[in-house]
């Protein structure tokens, strides 16, 4: 999001906005903000701030319902103080910076009406939400920041209670008012929407990201009968006064997959697929709906990868300390011939001796060195390097089993890391119970009070069902999209006779074609089940993906092995190449059936 986005947005928010009351604050997440808000114009709506680092945005929430902490935030419990019970007397952007202001008017604790100012900095990894209270002579100090900035971690600026709000450093571009015709004079015609004429004018023109650049360059290439800089300054001015006076409805860029993966405040007319949206607000929060990067799913999602991270790097790091274990047992055998040689030619050992040089039986004309204990006999020493090779033989063995319990817990882990990639909030609970189950997630209390409806529904723990889609020939093809569904979905639900597959040596979804009452499955409908079971593994993005294919009744589970691991046989492997567009088509024919 841009300048230009910014822009079109606190324009829509300033006029929804204004002399709307603040009713209830809420913080669900580290730097996630939700105001609950009402006015006679538009009832009672829930606006998102977030300052995430990678997500920052700000939009009204639809039907999505934030998960709130036990206890709020000392952040929060700051804004309810200052904040609530308050109304809204304007919304701004700060030039054309991503910047948005809110304006409250409110009461303070001695009854006097002051205005704050909820500072909205949504800057990537520098974004911030600060509240400030404003002086008389214009100037706003810090109360507090969901994100406090000290001296150590800026040069420019302290974001700290009782400083002086200091706006974000001012980038070196100029309003379209302040550019000459002359500009853009530097763009090349022959390739529009290279990185550098990209580049060009997200450089010069303030408020103007990637996306809005390759609009304006593209929108400039379709006016050949003009200079190619003058086309450029033309459809940058005309751009910006779209923004200016809304003459145009926000669009969302759609990918292959048909999600949101850009929004701007006009059309993307340079996109292949786009789709417009009533607002700007709108317009934002599908883009991030779109990509699963809203409240408590990215929240929830976010922690267990995390969780899921460090016990690989755990792992890995058992895995190192174990292998350098087993290449110290492997002197089992080496002390064992020094003790067998010292047994047998113990009269040619002299007493008191510390090395003696005996013949190696073992390899003829070898002789081998070996280390004595000049305190004890031959014999002594013997019996030394037998309970030495002893010990090595029982570490060696007890290794071994940790190294292959390692092992599987490491494959179990990484499966569990496959499944988090793209999952519903349905399955991210279900991977969360299953963690706990296993070990690696420590119970946490409920997130939400029982009586909620999601606590309601904690409360029935109901076992997410894998996705169903129907082949081109009728088939259903069901796809699990955890390890607990993988099991059930194999282990349980599926006939004998069903058709099983998975990608070959990749953690990844175990896919099912349903043969019902078929003599057989058509090809057709199994390359279709290889591109699911290849997209939705780790090897989606590679060029050529292996498949085993197997019946159902030859896959089974080893005891004692972990969810979602099986071994098979009987198989063949089919090579596919997990293209997009013809995944998304698949995607699209969601068969609706009972399956348990």
């Amino acid at each position: 999001m841009d300048g230009l986005t910014m822009r079109r947005l606190a324009n829509e928010l300033n006029s929804a906005l204004t002399g709307a009351k603040i009713e209830k604050i809420h913080q669900p997440g580290e730097r996630d903000l939700v105001i609950s808000l009402r006015s006679p114009g538009m009832g009672s709506r829930r606006l998102l701030i977030s300052a995430h680092k990678q997500f920052a945005r700000m939009h009204f929430l639809a039907h999505e319902k934030p998960d709130n902490p036990p206890e709020p935030p000392m952040f929060c419990m700051l804004l309810r103080k200052h904040l609530e019970g308050g109304r809204i007397v304007g919304v701004a952007q700060q030039g054309w910076d991503r910047v948005i202001e809110l304006h409250v008017e409110s009461i303070d604790e001695l009854g006097d009406v002051r205005v704050y100012s909820l500072v909205c900095e949504m800057m990537g990894r520098h974004s911030n939400i600060v509240l400030c209270r404003n002086h008389d002579d214009g100037t706003k100090g810090v109360i507090d920041a969901i994100v406090r900035v000290t001296e150590a971690m800026s040069r420019h600026r302290e974001v700290l209670p009782g400083c002086a709000y200091v706006p974000p450093p001012a980038q070196p571009k100029q309003a379209i008012q302040s550019l000459t015709k002359g500009a853009f004079a530097a763009v090349d015609a022959a390739h529009w929407l290279s990185r550098a004429n990209v580049m060009l004018v997200v450089e010069r023109l303030a408020g103007v990201g990637p996306v809005s650049a390759r609009e304006i360059l593209f929108r400039a290439s379709r006016m050949r009968a003009m200079d190619a800089g003058e086309a450029v300054f033309h459809c940058a001015e005309a751009l910006v006064d779209c923004v200016e006076q809304a003459s145009e409805r926000p669009s969302v860029a759609i990918d292959e997959m048909g999600r949101a993966v850009e929004c701007a405040p006009f059309l993307l007319t340079h996109r292949d697929r786009y789709a417009d949206c009533p607002d700007m607000s709108e317009a934002i929060r599908r883009r991030f709906a779109d990509t699963g990067e809203i409240l408590y799913h990215s929240r929830l999602q976010d922690e267990l990868v995390r969780v899921v991270a460090d016990q690989i790097d755990k792992l890995r790091g058992k895995r190192v300390k174990l292998e350098a274990s087993l290449a110290d047992s492997a002197d089992e055998e080496r002390y064992r011939v020094q003790a067998e040689l010292l047994t047998a030619f113990a009269y040619q050992v002299p007493k008191g001796a510390s090395r003696v040089e005996l013949p190696n039986y073992y390899r003829e004309g070898e002789v081998l060195s070996i280390e004595l204990d000049p305190a004890l006999d031959a014999i002594a020493n013997a019996q030394r390097y037998f309970k030495l090779a002893t010990k090595r033989k029982r570490a060696q063995t007890a290794v071994a089993a940790q190294m292959a319990e390692t092992e599987r817990d490491l494959a179990y882990l990484e499966a569990v890391m496959q499944s988090l990639a793209d999952t519903s909030l349905d399955n991210l609970e279900q991977v969360r119970r299953e963690l706990i189950s296993q070990g690696f997630l420590t119970p946490k209390m409920q997130r939400r009070k029982p009586g909620s409806k999601r606590g309601r529904e904690a409360s029935r723990d109901p076992e997410a069902k894998p996705a169903a889609y129907l082949s081109e020939d009728g088939f259903v093809m069901r796809v699990g999209r955890n390890n607990l569904q993988n099991d059930r979905l194999t282990l349980r639900t599926s006939a004998k006779h069903d058709l099983w597959l998975h990608v070959k040596g990749e953690p990844g979804s175990h896919v099912v074609i349903e043969r019902g009452q078929a003599e057989s499955i058509p090809e057709s409908t199994i390359e279709e089940a290889a591109l699911l079971a290849a997209y939705f593994s780790r090897a989606r993005d590679s060029a050529t993906v292996p498949v085993d294919i197997t019946e159902v009744r030859n896959v089974w589970k080893p005891n004692g092995a972990r969810p979602g691991f099986v071994l098979y046989g009987q198989q063949r492997t089919l090579f596919v190449t997990p293209d997009r567009t013809e995944v998304e088509s698949i995607l699209q024919r969601r068969a609706d059936t009972n399956h348990n």
